[in-house]
């Protein structure tokens, strides 16, 4: 008889609510119990998760797809929370993860499990608890793992044969061209597709979101128009919906038509300046990112000193685990070619003497910035935290 170990996640407490309906629907968006509240059209796949979960199999392997924005993590979330009673739970983000080692280490310590030193040690500690253990282990952005690690990850599947492994994903192609390229023989394993949502069902969603921030009054035909553009646009990301929600919200507490087209108009111009942002070289986008976290730091904040970006760029650097030499100001220079910023230089006093300071000024804001830089997974988890 396996023998049950809590293991106790903090849920994210209500936030006290805001009079700004935009301030509002962010801290709903951070509340991870007001979104599973939300939690619509999922039903269907939720009972195959669940089937799966009290099936008989000797090795149990999930993986869930889709499209970005389709409700992957917050099912996953949801199950999590029903499940938190009757087996040790163990949520792993693979962004997190810089190699396979680093993932072990970070299951070791969600299992409470001493320290020790060595990956086969580990891994053995592991599985001779895993064995003791009625343990789920749910992997989000998992084909990261395969990223870093690549043949070593597959090493995962062996854990598998005493826990229950759900891998999250958009999609299923890398690892079944990582089993070829390393001759892998893969386990049995179920693949459950989160299909798109619909146009009526992403209406009804915003309606429901506008309802939980009590925003009262809309137009109509604006949330259809929000919502057939950005479904043709992104085909159902519902992530996508809700930051154009948040945008018109920005200065008033009301959905216009007017107000929904002309973000529509800028998300339009957002997504082109994102295609831009993935072909810049890693340099340009850690500066661009160093940018992104002074200005949220300081709304008010217009210009950039070169020095205090080289100091927040390095911070970064340091953070992601990266030995790169980042010669800031001549990256600036090549990103003035893609008109994202300008640069001047401006006289000051300094201990009684003049000395010349070159200022940054980005074209566009933090949230702007945030946006375009949103679909770099090696920055995911430091946007999160802006």
């Amino acid at each position: 008889m396996k023998k049950k170990r809590q293991i106790h996640q903090d849920d994210l407490q209500n936030n006290k609510k805001q009079p700004n309906a935009y301030e509002d629907l962010e801290n709903t968006q951070s509340n991870v119990t007001e979104l599973i509240k939300r939690m619509k059209f999922r039903e269907i796949e939720e009972f195959e998760i669940q089937q799966f979960i009290a099936s008989q199999n000797e090795q149990k392997f999930l993986m869930i797809t889709g499209q970005p924005g389709c409700g992957k993590t917050m099912l996953l979330t949801k199950c999590l929370k029903q499940w938190q009673n009757n087996y040790t739970t163990i949520y792993i983000n693979a962004m997190q993860c810089k190699n396979y080692t680093e993932f072990l280490n970070i299951c070791k310590k969600q299992l409470n499990v001493k320290s020790t030193s060595g990956k086969q040690q580990a891994r053995k500690i592991i599985m001779d608890t895993l064995k003791e253990q009625n343990t789920i282990i749910t992997i989000d952005e998992f084909d990261n793992l395969f990223k870093v690690s690549e043949k070593e990850a597959f090493d995962l599947f062996s854990l598998s044969k005493h826990a229950i492994i759900i891998g999250i994903s958009n999609d299923i192609e890398f690892l079944q061209t990582q089993s070829v390229r390393y001759k892998f023989q893969l386990p049995q394993f179920k693949n459950l597709i989160l299909k798109p949502y619909t146009i009526q069902q992403l209406q009804e969603l915003v309606l429901d979101i506008l309802k939980q921030i009590e925003i009262q009054k809309y137009d109509e035909n604006a949330i259809k128009i929000l919502t057939t553009r950005a479904y043709n646009d992104k085909g159902g990301d519902m992530r996508n919906i809700i930051d154009i929600v948040k945008r018109t919200l920005r200065d008033k507490d009301e959905i216009t038509t007017d107000a929904v087209n002309k973000e529509i108009g800028m998300t339009v111009f957002d997504n082109k300046m994102k295609s831009v942002v993935t072909t810049l070289s890693l340099h340009q986008q850690l500066i661009l990112l160093g940018i992104t976290a002074l200005l949220k730091k300081d709304t008010s904040q217009i210009e950039i000193d070169l020095s205090d970006l080289t100091r927040k760029v390095n911070e970064i650097k340091y953070k992601l685990c990266l030995p790169l030499s980042v010669d800031v100001e001549e990256e600036i220079n090549l990103l003035k070619d893609y008109n994202l910023l300008t640069t001047k230089e401006v006289k000051q006093q300094k201990m009684g003497f003049k000395i010349t300071v070159k200022k940054i000024q980005c074209k566009f804001t933090a949230e702007e910035l945030k946006y375009q830089l949103s679909d770099l997974d090696a920055f995911k988890n430091i946007l999160q935290q802006l």
